[in-house]
Formats: structure tokens, C-alpha cells, sequence
């Protein structure tokens, strides 16, 4: 515990109340002016950057824990800077109230930002009671200025001379319970940033992040995993994984799940953004290796390469993996980035793929990276997210996709969606970007109700993006980090989310928890732990959009350990005994000195954690009855699942909660031993088929991505259509494609989406089911409401072919059948849809852009034959204007 200097001072005597009109007439009256500094102190005020406000942390004051209090100083530039010193300078506070001793925690130099200079202290609330009044005010000594005290002038501070008047005057702050709020323990230092946890059976987190130290590169082709010991706080590195040819690999940006005995399943993995590898490895927490898996294979032999995959083990043991990206460098640049839809499953000690009822491998185009994907009730998977679309799988052979419905609040990204009891799952917040703030809004989907199946919920109390979810040992939801604000990653002050809030499933409603101290926003994790507690850890390695590393201050090498309510509220439950594994169907006996005051038994899957999603994270209550056993020990007679569908196999956390939902420090048991059924082809349970040839790809069936462009090149088609959209996400539309075409296909009047868009313009191409033009203002709103603002619509490019006429002295191109004439213009600059994410503007124009409309006047087409015109079409009250980029003679 960290070692405080404090030195008590005696209570102030009684004083007159302060009479601020007397000072200041006494100082018109020629008495001198004090000389005082220009330092402040606003508690809820986000300074310096990082920091929740300058009483930190934000919101509740608990008991038992220590509040940071700031202050801010001007030592240079214009107005009246001074400079502070450290020595003499102090919080004086007290717990109680009048009457109560004050005490003073000197101030230490933190950080400099531009003119000012900023300095801490703390005041611990280890004696204080919920209820009691914290106050406090601050002394801030000078070198150059009379020694300055700052007090409470409302929501900001007041610069006195006098103590009496700060001792007056004090800030407040009411202490608040933990049984209500939960308590946040110290800051604890990690040797990398946690991109991605994981809880192993042993109860240690195995942690991976980006890059070993923050002076390599982003795109390092090794980073060092390491476990940590919650029990001891130590941490130790794992060899390096290796690819099966004994390579170096990076398993940043990878996806993972646990496999049935315990290993962690690792797959994908990072060479550059957007980039990913074919290696899988496995993690064996009893010897701390790592083995090299066998790469991933498309069905013609090719390697599939996956960065942000979803990894989900399904009821049969095998893993489900699915969507990811890559570069393909062999395609035309803009061109060469593309998210995986072909699925693979690991079964044993191979990869397979999931045929369809052609007896293809199955595929979906238009896969969201990292989906959200969880395990039901039948067997299947469902996809709940990022797309608005959601659809059922079927991983037996067949398999297939079953569109389910379509989750209200469009496409929402970068947010947890939880399992929270037996096929019912909360989807929240999340989205925002280039069209606005993130959500907080909370949909819920029950598979045992009819249709319409998603539903809104109580909202979260804030908005938050990259955010992460923990479903704890009672049935209730933590909600951790994020930012509320508009862009990405949008760290600027007060927009990283430092409130951790709770939903009651009894009640269905969020209620604020106590505050971390750290923004924990994109690459952070959470995971619970064994003991019922929460790690909340990571935070930054990423870059900005202009492809510069973020700020280093923003990568968090730590990580902030959370005691939910729960653990405040009496004596904890013991057990003493307990199975190492149990099987389906079942009865086991659990040992506690406590059986008869057990409310709940839960299991609960150990975490596994990247990009705020857990594929596995969902719970299940059991049912028991209390006794004792022939030695007269208490004990619980507990019903094990009944299936793997309903919870799938796998080592899981075994607690008992007192009736007051205390719960106990948690035992692992393995789930399912023995007694997982598999299934094989025709989704019967049997033995292991022997290895096969993979199947040939059938018409309709799998194909490359190249051979589904060549079937779109073939169909009959109408206007082509290049749409210009910015995702919010800063890896291109190439990686972030899967909103983007979920909403292309909602459009009106489109028939065809390209499979690929040209990530090197940040374009994609649609084709309409006519020769008709795009109904752009109705386009406008149809593509907010599926993207939610996680995607920015620039405008839209058309070829359209037509004879041209001048009218009122302009070109026009003369209607059609299925269209409305079209009034022709110059392009500018501003108009072109094509666009570089580097400068944030549109591709400059091309010579034989910029004139391509007084070329076109100029070359004798009015009344002559049919042109093809290329470029942008807007709307004016006037109709349709299409600015020419390009045209040609029709064939």
C-alpha cells in the first residue's frame, strides 16, 4: 500500500461568517492587494488529459477508497502566471464535518501541458462512512506570489488570501457506499497494454497486446504474451508463438476461444492493419506453451488470412470461426483488402469448413469484422451484430444462414453484446462516428418470443463506444470504459467514460457505479475474475486516421481492479469441495459450511476478450437442494446442465452466492466430460469421418471472391452507381465493410451491391435494377438508419447514357423511359465521391476531369447520338444536376 504523508491540524476556532462585500470594500479602500496566483481547481472539470475530472475519480466518493485531487496552474504566457512550488504546497481536508480535525496531504509535481502546470494529492477514505462529508480546499504556495488558497465558489474555485475564508468555504463531497457503488482498487502497472484477456482455468489472465515496447513500430511481426497472477500481481511471459514452420508471429488483432479441455484457441493475427495471418496456436495454462496449429485453407488449397476473426466454441467442442480481413496484394490497389466469408470450424486437429446443402463450403458476403456471435438454446449461433441484419447459423451439414430480424438501431460497432440468461442477449450502445456521438441505447432479443424479436430496452446512462461488458456471478451486467464522444476514438477531455454502470436483471434498469481512474477505451479489456471481482485493463496502440501512432500517454500499461457491490454486503460463502468436472444431465455435490443460506449457484464462462466482445461470456443457474452429507459436512445436491446446447463444454466457473447474492471465490469444473456429442456429416452424432478431399465448389456454392465478381460482371444490370462513404473506423472500407454493405443492399432500387469496394477511393458500387437514377434524399435517410452514423455517406457517381440537348442555355442530357432529364454541369474539385483517407479531402482532379465539360460542349454532341456521361449527381430545386467527370460515345 502506498505510503502517505499527512500532518494534522488543530480545528479552526469558531469564526463570523465570511462577508465577501467587506472585503471588498476594505480593498477599495487602499488596503494592498494581495498578490495571488493563478491556479484553480474545478472538480468536474476533465483536466489534464486522461483524467476524469480534477477530483478524480469522478462521480462517487467511496468509502475506503482515495480521491486525487488536481490543480492547475499558469507558470507562463500572458496574464498573471506564477510559479508554484511543491514544497508547502497542500490539500487540507477533513472527514466528519464541522468539528473534525483537518488534515493535509502535501501536493507533487505531475505533469506540464503548454502553460500550465498540474499537481496532485490525495485525500483517503479508508475511516470514512457512507454518509460522513469529505471537504477540502487548497494551498498553493508560490515563489513569486503570496501563498494562494483555493475554495469552493460553486462548481469552480475562488482564489483567496485568507485561510479562514477556504476553511469556510471548503469543496464537499459526500462519501458513498461501496454495498451501493462497488470500490475500484489501486492502479496496477502490467507489462503491456491488454488488447486481449484471457481467464485460464488456473485463474491467471493471459494477456496479449500489439507490440513489446513503445518504441517499435506498429506492425511488429512478434509480440510476447504474458500471464498475470490477480493472486500474487506478478506476471510472466510466455515463450514466443510460432507458425507451424516455425516463424514468429504476432497474435495481435487475432480472434480466440476456449477449446473443451482448457487450451485457449488462438486464431489470425496481425501483419499489418487490416492485414492478417493464416496461423492458429493453442495455450496450455499447465505448462504455459504454446503449440503452432495447422494453417487455414480455402477449398482450392489457398491460405486464409484473418485479422479480427470471432472465434465461438460451439456445443460439440468444435470452435466456429468466422470473418476477418486480408490483403491481397495480386488485386488492383484500392482493391486489395477484403474481409473472409468463407467459415471455418477447428475440429480436433484440423480445420474443416461447413458444407451446404449444394455440399459446398458455406460462405456469407458482407461479414462485419470481429461479429458478434453466441451459441442458443438448439444449437445453432446467432449473429447479433455489428450489421443491423441478424441471422441464425446452422453449423450442422447443411448448414445455413436463417435471417432472423433486424435490430433497430442500425449498425452498431466496436460494443459488447452478453448472453445474459438462456437465449436472451442485450446489445449495447456502441456505433456513433462520423455522423454522431455513440449510442446508448440497449436492444434485447428473446428466442423463446415471437417476432418482431428485437426489442428496446432501458438505456445505458451514458453513451459509450469501445466499451466492454462482464457478466457477473449474480445475473447482472457490468458495463466498463468507453467514449461518448463523436470520431472513433475520441479521447479529448470528458469524453472517455470513467463511470462504470450496472443492469439489474431483476428490474431491468442501470444504475451508476463507481468511477475508474484510466480511459479504458479502444483496445481495452474486461473479464472477471475468480474471486467475483473485475479487471478492467488496456487502452490505445492504435493510430490516428492520418496514420500517425496515437499519443504515447494514451497507451495504458495497466490495469484497475473493480469489487462489484456484492461484496459488500456480508460474509462471503465458502466451498470447500467441489468436482473437478462433471457431465451433462447430472447431479454433483458441492461442500459448504454455508448450504443452508446458499440463494444461487451459477457457472459462469471464463472470459476471453478483445475489442469489447466476448464470444463465449454467458451464464447458467442451477438448480440444488441442501442437506448434509454421511459425515455430516453441509452440502448442495446441484443439477448439472442439461446439455451442451445450453451450456457449451468447456472449463467453467462454479460459484455459490449467499442469499443476500454474496458469492463465493469461484472453483473451475470442467463441463461436458465426456458426454459432448459431435456431429459429422448430416449433423448426426457418430464417429469422426475419416479425412476427405474437399468438396467442388458447386454453381451457387462457395467461390472466390474473384469468381463472384466475375458472376456480378455477367448479370444483367442497371445504372451503376459509385457511392463515396467514409467509415468511421480508421482501416478503410476495405476491413470495414460489412455495415457499409448491409446498408448498399437496403437502398431503394438496388439490385446489385459489388462484392469489393475500392478501399483506395473509399468507394463502392451498386447497380440499380433499371436505367433509372438513385433517389438520393431518400437514399440519404435509408443509409443513416442502418450505419447509425458508424459510416458517413459523401455522395454518389452515376453513368447514365443519353442524347444530348442544350436547354435555357445549358447541356442537357435528354430523358429516358425510366428516367428524368438530367441537367449537365462542370465538376469541381469539392464534387468528386473518390476520396483519400490520408488528407481527408476528394482525389484531386484529373486534366481531363477538370475540362471534361467544356469538352463535351465543345465537341458537336448536342442532337448528334447517344454519349455515356460520367459524374457526380446532386439534387437541386431544379431536379437532377450531373457534373461531368467523363464522357464517351455510346457503342
Amino acid at each position: 500500500m502506498t505510503t502517505r504523508t499527512m500532518t494534522v491540524v488543530s480545528a479552526t476556532a469558531a469564526r463570523r461568517p465570511v462577508d465577501h462585500d467587506d472585503v471588498a470594500a476594505e480593498r477599495r479602500s487602499g488596503t494592498p492587494l494581495p498578490n495571488l496566483g493563478n491556479a484553480w481547481h474545478i472538480p468536474a472539470n476533465p483536466e489534464p488529459r486522461g483524467r476524469g475530472g480534477m477530483r478524480d475519480p469522478v462521480g462517487a466518493a467511496v468509502a475506503g477508497s482515495t480521491i486525487t485531487v488536481i490543480s492547475g496552474n499558469q507558470f507562463q504566457g500572458a496574464g498573471n502566471p506564477g510559479n508554484q512550488l511543491q514544497d508547502g504546497s497542500a490539500v487540507v481536508w477533513r472527514i466528519g464535518g464541522p468539528g473534525a480535525p483537518w488534515a493535509e496531504s502535501p501536493m507533487t509535481f505531475d505533469r506540464e501541458v503548454a502553460n500550465n502546470k498540474y499537481f496532485t494529492a490525495p485525500i483517503p477514505l479508508d475511516g470514512a462512512n457512507p454518509g460522513d462529508d469529505a471537504e477540502y480546499y487548497l494551498r498553493i504556495a508560490y515563489d513569486d506570489h503570496d501563498t494562494t488558497y483555493l475554495c469552493s465558489a460553486g462548481e469552480v474555485s475562488e482564489a483567496v488570501e485568507d485561510e479562514a475564508i477556504a476553511q469556510d468555504l471548503p469543496f464537499r463531497v459526500t462519501v458513498d457506499d461501496p454495498a451501493v457503488r462497488g470500490r475500484w482498487g489501486d492502479v496496477v502497472e502490467l507489462p503491456n497494454v491488454a488488447v486481449h484477456a484471457a481467464l485460464l482455468p488456473d485463474h491467471r489472465v493471459l494477456v496479449i497486446g500489439r507490440r513489446d515496447r513503445p518504441d517499435q513500430t506498429l506492425n511488429e511481426q512478434s509480440c510476447t504474451p504474458f500471464v498475470w497472477d490477480p493472486a500474487t500481481g506478478e506476471s510472466t511471459f510466455t515463450a514466443q508463438p510460432l507458425s507451424i514452420d516455425g516463424a514468429t508471429v504476432n497474435l495481435f488483432c487475432a480472434g480466440h476461444a476456449f477449446l473443451a479441455d482448457g487450451r485457449l484457441l488462438v486464431v489470425g493475427g496481425h501483419i499489418e492493419d487490416s492485414d492478417g495471418i493464416s496461423q492458429a496456436s493453442a495455450f496450455d495454462w499447465r505448462d504455459d506453451t504454446w503449440t503452432a496449429l495447422p494453417p487455414m485453407t480455402a477449398p482450392g488449397g489457398q491460405e486464409v488470412r484473418r485479422w479480427y476473426p470471432t472465434c465461438t466454441t460451439l456445443p460439440d467442442g468444435r470452435v466456429l470461426v468466422l470473418s476477418g480481413s486480408f490483403i491481397d496484394r495480386a488485386r488492383p490497389f484500392g482493391e486489395q483488402i477484403q474481409v473472409v466469408d468463407l467459415l471455418h470450424v477447428w475440429d480436433e486437429d484440423r480445420w474443416d469448413t461447413i458444407p451446404n446443402a449444394a455440399g459446398a463450403p458455406l460462405n456469407y458476403i458482407g461479414l462485419p469484422l470481429y461479429p458478434r456471435m453466441h451459441v442458443t438454446g438448439d444449437g445453432r449461433v446467432l449473429m447479433s451484430g455489428s450489421t443491423p441484419r441478424t441471422e441464425l447459423l446452422d453449423t450442422g451439414a447443411p448448414g445455413g444462414f436463417t435471417l432472423l430480424g433486424y435490430r433497430r438501431g442500425g449498425n452498431r460497432d466496436y460494443c459488447p453484446a452478453v448472453m445474459v440468461d438462456a437465449d436472451r442477449i442485450l446489445y449495447l450502445g456502441g456505433g456513433g462516428g462520423t455522423g454522431g456521438p455513440p449510442s446508448n441505447e440497449v436492444e434485447v432479443v428473446d428466442l423463446a418470443t415471437p417476432p418482431p424479436p428485437w426489442q428496446p430496452a432501458a438505456p445505458m446512462r451514458f453513451a459509450r463506444r469501445h466499451h466492454n461488458a462482464v457478466v457477473l456471478p449474480d445475473g447482472s451486467v457490468l458495463v466498463v470504459g468507453g467514449t461518448r464522444g463523436v470520431g472513433f476514438n475520441n479521447l479529448d477531455p470528458g469524453q472517455p467514460v470513467h463511470v462504470a454502470e450496472r443492469w439489474d436483471p431483476a428490474t431491468g434498469a442501470w444504475e451508476d457505479m463507481a468511477a475508474e481512474q484510466v480511459d479504458r477505451c479502444y483496445h481495452s479489456s474486461a473479464l472477471l475474475l475468480a474471486d467475483g471481482r473485475v479487471l478492467s485493463a488496456g487502452g490505445g496502440e492504435y493510430h490516428e486516421d492520418d496514420g500517425t501512432p496515437n499519443d504515447p500517454a494514451d497507451n495504458h500499461r495497466n490495469g484497475q481492479i473493480y469489487s462489484p457491490p456484492y461484496l459488500f454486503r456480508g460474509p462471503r460463502p465458502e466451498i470447500t469441495a467441489a468436482p473437478d468436472a462433471i457431465t451433462y444431465g447430472t447431479t454433483f455435490t458441492v461442500t459448504t459450511p454455508q448450504a443452508a443460506d446458499i440463494g444461487r449457484v451459477s457457472l459462469v464462462h471464463p472470459g476471453s476478450v478483445t475489442h469489447a466482445f466476448d464470444a463465449g461470456q454467458r451464464i447458467a443457474f442451477l438448480d440444488f437442494t441442501a442437506g448434509v452429507d454421511a459425515t455430516g459436512a453441509a452440502t448442495l445436491t446441484v443439477t448439472a446442465p442439461a446439455s451442451p446446447e445450453a451450456c457449451p463444454p468447456g472449463h467453467l466457473l462454479l460459484f455459490v452466492l449467499s442469499a443476500d447474492g454474496v458469492p463465493s471465490v469461484a472453483r473451475t469444473v470442467q463441463v461436458g466430460t465426456g458426454a459432448a456429442p459431435r456431429r459429422v456429416a448430416g449433423g448426426l452424432p457418430g464417429a469422426r469421418p475419416p479425412d476427405r478431399p474437399s468438396p467442388t465448389p458447386a454453381t451457387g456454392a462457395f467461390l472466390p471472391m474473384h469468381d463472384l465478381e466475375a458472376d456480378v460482371e455477367a448479370l444483367p444490370k442497371g445504372t451503376p452507381v459509385v457511392v463515396g462513404i467514409t467509415p468511421s473506423c480508421p482501416y478503410g472500407i476495405g476491413s470495414c465493410w460489412g455495415g457499409a454493405y448491409a446498408a448498399l443492399g437496403a437502398l431503394t432500387g438496388v439490385e446489385i451491391v459489388r462484392p469489393v469496394p475500392n478501399s483506395g477511393a473509399s468507394t463502392a458500387e451498386v447497380f440499380l435494377r433499371n436505367a433509372g437514377l438513385p433517389a438520393l434524399g431518400l437514399w440519404a435517410r435509408q443509409f443513416e438508419a442502418v450505419v447509425g452514423g458508424t459510416y458517413g455517406l459523401r455522395g454518389v457517381e452515376v453513368t447514365v447514357e443519353g442524347s444530348v440537348i442544350e436547354r435555357d442555355g445549358a447541356l442537357v442530357l435528354a430523358a429516358a423511359p425510366t428516367r428524368p432529364s438530367v441537367r449537365l454541369g462542370p465538376i469541381t474539385p469539392a464534387d468528386k465521391v473518390q476520396w483519400d483517407l490520408a488528407t481527408h479531402s476528394p482525389h484531386p482532379l484529373e486534366p481531363d476531369e477538370a475540362d471534361a465539360y467544356d469538352r463535351l460542349a465543345s465537341a458537336g454532341t448536342t442532337g448528334a447520338g447517344p454519349v455515356v456521361v460520367t459524374g457526380p449527381l446532386v439534387s437541386t430545386p431544379d431536379g437532377y444536376e450531373l457534373r461531368v467527370r467523363r464522357f464517351a460515345a455510346a457503342d
